[in-house]
């Protein structure tokens, strides 16, 4: 898992309600946004770690198990259909390549 696409899911469980994972519409919708910005900057998006990663940080390995399907499904260039946009600034790639620098 590269740098960016972890700083992207920690930020996203920061977001969410872990005992409901992505049920939640507007959690949904950020985990697709988070998704598709990390598929259209070119990073992988791999299923297996997402998961793995999700749920060594406190996700319940059912949501965890969501969550890796929908990066895996954005990552091999699936459709979505965001249904509340916007909830993550347009500049969310920057800010997340600004966070991963910092930390190093």
């Amino acid at each position: 898992m590269t740098p960016l696409v972890e700083e992207a899911l920690k930020s996203l469980t920061v977001m969410v309600n872990l005992s409901n994972g992505i049920l939640h519409p507007s959690d949904e919708s950020a985990a697709k946004e988070y998704f598709k910005a990390l598929y259209k900057e070119g990073e992988p998006l791999i299923g297996l770690e997402v998961t793995q990663w999700a749920v060594a940080n406190g996700w319940q390995p059912k949501h965890a198990k969501e969550l890796g399907d929908l990066a895996q499904k954005i990552g091999s260039g699936g459709r979505v259909v965001i249904k509340n946009k916007g909830i993550l600034k347009s500049n969310i790639i920057q800010i997340l390549k600004d966070r991963v620098t910092n930390n190093v």
